[in-house]
């Protein structure tokens, strides 16, 4: 006699479609075969977040479940890779290298919209590789995040791509990467990257990604040059969005003004020198990307008001998005409860 938990997951996820509502979440107490099946009947979307790819003892089975039943990687929009120290750190461990599934697992996630990738650069010709072998694209995806520009090629397997974040810090040359990016992304729409701000960067995004509706950049400001970086910005005509580092890199008051009064100039500055002036109609301005994080918005024809500061711990990623425009920024943060 033929056990349910012996059957494929696929055939249990068409057996357990028949069942009234009203008994999944039962049915997924049962046992750890069902519950695997049964998810994404209880979930429609699935968001995995902060997976330490190849580490931990269980992700070849995560990986498995994932392969092998197409119901679950139907339900993943989201995905969060990254290595956990062990793995990363050579020294510590005798295998170095990618779990060879991890190119079929992304490429087997048709309603995957958002991809964080944080790997070391060493990872990228293997997984590239891959790719070019599978001749498969990620043709889903609408966002994503790349730990260092070396991982910008993957852009080249995601036709369809409109939000883009690299967050290295490392030295680099707008004009190649951008002319690049823009070649292969014409689609892009939101771009965020943790680079310095200087004249060159500007005027590259503005050659070559004139469409940006979003844009975020989140290093330091070349010393005295914040006047001539806002103006720069006129030449994005889309603009609805901006994201600004914080204040001590945007390198604007003085040591002794509070940041309260420091935000209030810099509003009243994009005001008068990006916006009144002919240039876009932005009507949202973040300011930071770590720890408090002020909003300020405006309505049309209106000045900037301050709607709320986010306060969060560690990392900000995303979720600075234009109010009725949907890009898959919209998709890398949740909002915490804490708001102040």
């Amino acid at each position: 006699m033929t056990n349910l938990d012996s059957l494929p997951y696929d055939i249990l996820y068409e057996i357990l479609c028949k069942l009234d509502k009203e008994l999944w979440k039962g049915v997924s107490l049962v046992s750890k075969s069902l519950r695997l099946a049964i998810i994404p009947l209880i979930f429609k979307k699935i968001r995995i977040e902060k997976w330490y790819f190849g580490a931990a003892p269980n992700t070849g089975e995560i990986s498995e479940v994932i392969l092998s039943n197409k119901a679950i990687a139907g339900s993943i929009i989201f995905l969060d890779i990254a290595l956990r120290r062990a793995l990363s750190d050579p020294s510590q461990t005798g295998e170095d290298t990618l779990p060879a599934s991890i190119t079929k697992l992304l490429t087997s996630l048709p309603s995957l919209t958002c991809l964080i990738l944080d790997l070391p650069a060493r990872y990228t010709e293997p997984l590239f590789a891959d790719f070019k072998a599978d001749t498969k694209k990620l043709v889903s995806l609408r966002s994503l995040v790349i730990s260092a520009w070396v991982w910008a090629p993957l852009a080249q397997f995601c036709p369809h791509l409109q939000s883009f974040q690299v967050e290295s810090q490392a030295p680099w040359s707008p004009g190649e990467n951008i002319t690049w990016f823009a070649q292969q992304c014409p689609n892009i729409t939101a771009f965020v990257c943790f680079e310095e701000i200087s004249t060159a960067t500007i005027k590259a995004l503005g050659e070559h990604l004139p469409q940006l509706e979003e844009l975020g950049l989140l290093g330091t400001v070349e010393e005295g040059a914040f006047i001539d970086y806002l103006k720069d910005l006129r030449s994005f005509r889309k603009l609805r969005a901006l994201r600004l580092p914080p204040i001590f890199r945007l390198r604007i008051g003085s040591d002794r003004a509070d940041y309260e009064t420091v935000e209030k100039a810099l509003m009243d500055a994009i005001e008068r020198l990006l916006i009144a002036k002919g240039g876009p109609n932005v009507n949202m301005v973040t300011v930071g990307c770590s720890s408090r994080i002020p909003i300020y918005r405006r309505a049309q024809g209106e000045r900037f008001k301050l709607k709320r500061a986010l306060d969060v711990s560690g990392h900000y990623r995303g979720g600075m998005l234009v109010p009725g425009h949907s890009t898959a920024l919209d998709s890398l943060f949740n909002e915490p409860e804490t708001l102040k």
